[in-house]
């Protein structure tokens, strides 16, 4: 500090600004303090200083000096919206309420005010208050990322049950503002945009409809089901994961295959856009759809035909769509790769089945690759993803940029770590990267250097496209087995390897190599199979033995038939619940892989104690609120023994995976 004696207040603020913008909190912490010992009523330094101590979860620290700051300017619409949040971490809920309303008092037309009073009414349970405001923050700033990804958020975790004529117009026009956007996850929060597609009909009409021998198409119900703009956007961005919808789907499609047969031109009259976004679910589900003998020969003639044509058919190309890949047929893909349409969903149909393709295989050769794999276990991985890279998506959540501790804080909140210089240009490695959108969320990490490895090229080549596509310039990918990193020489502040080590021959084995990877005072975020919550997964694979089922797309959709028909099974009831089951590769990846291990918390627990590895929390904030009551004395959240209780009497909690982060104990 002594080169900076002879600064000015300002510059010495200047200073400390710059070393808080850059991530160097103890610098400026201290540059700030030094201010505000000879200028204690400089209002700058107490916000500043307030503002920091918040940012590091110094709460009780913090509030003094904003409240100060308040006190010297209190028309300062971002201080009362600080003390807010504050306030929240605090627990004075309806004192945090009070100072967001006065920010927004103060500052009208500022998005973020309107986007943290939404996050206090959410965490209330005040969900309608919390939708207004959102709905608010979107008519001054519809690109605010919090306040798109805040709404997304609550529209994925809170099941909207009372949706009404009355209401079903605004909350459409939300979901509508979010589906036309290409920065949001859209398959999370289908199941509640699906609530909005029947308003006025009963499910049981609908079902009758379906179930009846009388043609889809004809029917008004379905008619104006394919003329639903939130309806086509659903088509063309987000798996249907729901079973009638599915059902209504793959009969649509072989009554519009049956007219197409028939030259019946009248019938084909459906709306063409309803038909190119069919073509693009089916290509985004992998054509998981059961498809009867009788469509597989026809489609088998319909390809011939269109590979035979001078002219470029749209409406046939779209059918053809609909059940293959467009790519697998070499000749139709010549015809179509500078093919430009009149209609721009066409075009995007055409990008989506041949150009995206093309460009990944352009890109195989351009990834390093360490090759020889020599565990009999990861070949048989890497075949099952170069089969099927995992997983096909098309749009992720655009993510504001932070601090990497401060991140890892908010996802294992109550407890927390300290923060320090040590991560202001962090490697990061991400084990298992698959398609790449683990990477597209590791991209909030501030200043990052990101390395994405994985077993399967194909899979790399199209988290490579997408990285491209979004712009993304810190990226490098490695195609390599984590058993080969034990030769990257290299060394991570951060590594996240969620969903790979159960799918390893030896876990353990492949988890001491990454640790042999992490900095000593890195941190390393895992992600294992749950025995407890996975038991109905284990009984469809017992099921796929014994009726011997292959991993090929045939006995895939199958499959997927032949447990729909056990309907007084509730095990396999779950199934119909989770997303993986709505698409090829996830379906394989959920039930039909080579290779799968389940840990129970004991277990866990056993094994971070042997590996001196110090447990910080799970992840998953609604989780953690829960155990919070269960458990109010363990303030942290980090006893595993409590963890082993919770789970054994809430068996579904980890029906994802247990996700959660760890560190190295240090030696004193």
């Amino acid at each position: 500090m002594n080169e900076k004696k002879n600064l000015t207040t300002k510059e010495t603020f200047d200073l400390a600004v710059k070393k808080h913008q850059n991530n160097y909190f103890q610098i400026a912490e201290k540059l700030y303090k030094e201010i505000l010992k000879t200028n204690p009523d400089q209002f700058e330094s107490n916000f500043a200083l307030g503002t920091l101590l918040t940012q590091t979860k110094r709460f009780n620290l913090a509030k003094p000096f904003i409240q100060k700051a308040i006190q010297i300017n209190p028309n300062y619409a971002a201080a009362h919206s600080n003390l807010g949040y504050i306030q929240r971490e605090l627990g004075e809920q309806q004192k945090a309420i009070s100072s967001y309303q006065k920010a927004i008092q103060i500052s009208p037309n500022d998005a973020s005010a309107y986007n943290n009073l939404a996050i206090m009414f959410r965490e209330l349970g005040e969900l309608q208050k919390a939708i207004n405001c959102y709905e608010k923050a979107i008519q001054i700033n519809p690109d605010n990322i919090s306040v798109i990804n805040g709404l997304s958020g609550i529209f994925k975790l809170i099941q909207l049950d009372n949706i009404t004529k009355t209401n079903s117009t605004s909350l459409k026009n939300l979901f509508l503002f979010l589906f036309r956007r290409n920065d949001i996850s859209h398959t999370d929060i289908f199941s509640n945009a699906k609530l909005l597609l029947f308003i006025g009909e009963n499910d049981n009409q609908v079902q009758q409809i379906v179930d009846s021998d009388s043609l889809l198409l004809k029917n008004k119900i379905i008619q104006n089901l394919s003329k639903e703009e939130l309806f086509l956007l659903m088509l063309q961005k987000s798996l249907i994961k729901d079973r009638l919808l599915e059902k209504i789907l793959t009969k649509i499609r072989q009554e519009i295959l049956s007219n197409l047969i028939k030259s019946n031109k009248d019938a084909l009259k459906v709306k063409f856009e309803f038909l190119i976004s069919l073509a693009e679910q089916c290509f985004l589900n992998e054509y998981c759809f059961v498809q009867s003998k009788k469509e597989i020969g026809s489609i088998k003639q319909l390809r011939d035909s269109i590979e035979n044509e001078k002219e470029i058919n749209e409406i046939r190309i779209a059918i053809l769509g609909c059940y293959i890949p467009l790519n697998t047929s070499k000749i139709i893909g010549k015809k179509l790769l500078n093919y430009k349409s009149e209609n721009n969903l066409f075009n995007d149909l055409i990008s989506l089945q041949i150009r995206e393709p093309l460009k990944e295989k352009e890109l195989l050769n351009s990834i390093k690759s360490f090759d020889n794999f020599s565990d009999s276990v990861s070949k048989k991985v890497r075949k099952q993803y170069e089969e099927n890279p995992y997983p096909r998506w098309r749009f992720s959540y655009r993510k504001s940029t932070s601090n990497p501790l401060v991140i890892i804080n908010n996802q294992i909140k109550p407890n927390k770590i300290e923060l320090n210089d040590k991560f202001n240009n962090p490697n990061i490695l991400i084990a298992g990267c698959g398609t790449g959108k683990h990477i597209a969320t590791a991209e909030q990490y501030l200043n990052a250097n990101i390395l994405g490895v994985d077993l399967s090229l194909r899979s790399l080549a199209y988290a490579k496209r997408k990285t491209e596509e979004s712009g993304f310039k810190n990226i490098e990918f490695l195609h390599a087995d984590i058993l080969q990193l034990r030769n990257l020489n290299r060394k991570f502040d951060i590594i996240e390897c969620l969903g790979t080590l159960h799918h390893m021959k030896d876990p353990l084995a492949g988890l001491k190599v990454l640790l042999d990877l992490l900095e000593p005072h890195g941190f390393l975020k895992l992600g294992l199979y749950s025995e407890i919550s996975r038991q109905h997964i284990v009984k469809a694979r017992e099921f796929i033995k014994k009726k011997k089922f292959k991993n090929t797309i045939e006995d895939i959709r199958n499959f997927r038939e032949s447990i729909v028909k056990e309907k007084n099974d509730q095990l396999f009831q779950k199934i119909f619940n989770i997303r993986d089951f709505y698409s090829t590769s996830m379906a394989r990846d959920l039930m039909f892989h080579v290779q799968e291990h389940r840990f129970t918390i004991p277990e866990i627990s056993k094994m971070l104690k042997n590996l001196n590895l110090e447990f910080l929390g799970f992840t998953n904030l609604l989780i953690n609120t829960k155990f919070s009551k269960f458990f109010p004395n363990d303030k942290k959240n980090i006893s595993l023994d409590n963890w082993n209780q919770f789970e054994i009497s809430n068996p579904d909690t980890f029906s994802n995976m247990y996700q959660f982060w760890v560190r190295k104990i240090q030696k004193i």
